[in-house]
């Protein structure tokens, strides 16, 4: 058998698999042989003293998209869709600071069909995709960034963590005016809800002034009119050490004009301070939620630092009602039973 007759044809072989591989390898330099940038947005990085203006962007696929607006003002960050309450500043600032602390850890698709894959594509077109965009007092755009999927582990795709604020994570992101995509590793929040962006402070004074919580209006009679008074260093009622953490703990799903819900019917509760402070929460409760609009009020022989801060609670608080889910009925709701058990 002549062995040149077969080993011309391994050759032919070897030949062709050689140039198919480099012809794999010069088409696969667009996807992925990009090196990546130090920082992803190095110029917006540079003017991050200059943003004026938040925008976030959800994608909700074919329940088309869902999105908030934050402006800087005289006194802080504010909702734009909730007219003008004050954001929760520290979520605002750690997300500006993240998008300007970015990096890329290695490229990835640059052809716009694989986006969707990633979890890229374009909200307004039932894409998937989280846009950040910060544009400064002028209105000129200092970034467009579009979040895509996360990557990570089946063990870590199991784990359901709740948090309002950002973690440190690797995900796929974009430039919104390039094909370009990269992993990247930084702390951008994905929760749409306004309860992560709203500023989650209430009314609150010193626990430890605190002397007496009387619920219920001062016509009420029966059931819906009782109260707790400290006594020593314990309290009336056995449940009412229980009642005041779980009220401490309470943060604001949402907010509203407090003219455009009927508080007729409100159920109210007063915490009466040792200076001479009081707060009141008057309670509506709706089929699946709680509206609460709150008052200060300084005692007519309380000092003027007292005065000062009973004013300043209520230049912030008056005019808006905030919404908690209905869950929260018996701290704000309460029956005296909730404190004697």
């Amino acid at each position: 058998m002549d062995m040149r007759r077969l080993l011309r044809p391994l050759a032919l072989v070897t030949a062709a698999s050689l140039a198919l591989a480099f012809i794999a390898l010069i088409g696969e330099r667009r996807v992925n042989a990009v090196p990546p940038p130090q920082t992803l947005l190095p110029d917006y990085a540079a003017a991050l003293a200059g943003a004026q203006k938040l925008e976030v962007t959800h994608g909700m696929g074919i329940s088309g998209t869902r999105g908030l607006v934050v402006s800087r003002g005289p006194n802080g960050w504010t909702l734009d869709e909730r007219w003008g309450y004050p954001a929760n500043d520290e979520l605002v600032n750690e997300t500006l600071l993240a998008l300007a602390d970015l990096k890329a850890v290695e490229a990835r698709t640059a052809k716009a069909d694989w986006h969707r894959a990633l979890g890229l594509g374009v909200p307004e077109n039932l894409g998937a995709a989280v846009r950040f965009r910060v544009t400064d007092e002028e209105g000129a755009e200092m970034a467009s960034l579009l979040l895509g999927k996360e990557q990570q582990s089946e063990t870590e795709a199991k784990q359901k963590v709740q948090n309002y604020g950002p973690e440190l994570r690797q995900f796929y992101v974009r430039r919104a005016d390039s094909d370009q995509s990269w992993l990247a590793r930084g702390r951008l929040p994905r929760n749409p809800e306004p309860a992560a962006w709203i500023d989650p402070s209430l009314p609150r004074h010193a626990p430890e002034k605190l002397q007496h919580v009387g619920f219920g209006k001062a016509t009420d009679k029966g059931a819906a009119k009782f109260k707790f008074i400290r006594v020593g260093e314990s309290w009336s009622l056995s449940g009412a050490q229980n009642w005041l953490d779980r009220f401490a703990a309470l943060r604001p799903d949402d907010v509203a004009r407090a003219d455009g819900i009927n508080f007729d019917t409100a159920r109210p509760f007063t915490l009466t301070y040792a200076d001479g402070l009081s707060i009141t929460y008057e309670n509506v409760g709706a089929a699946t939620v709680i509206w609460s609009r709150m008052r200060a009020r300084a005692a007519a022989d309380a000092g003027a630092d007292v005065k000062a801060l009973a004013a300043a609670m209520n230049a912030r608080f008056d005019g808006w009602a905030v919404r908690f889910a209905a869950e929260r009925s018996p701290i704000l709701l309460p029956a005296k039973t909730d404190l004697t058990q």
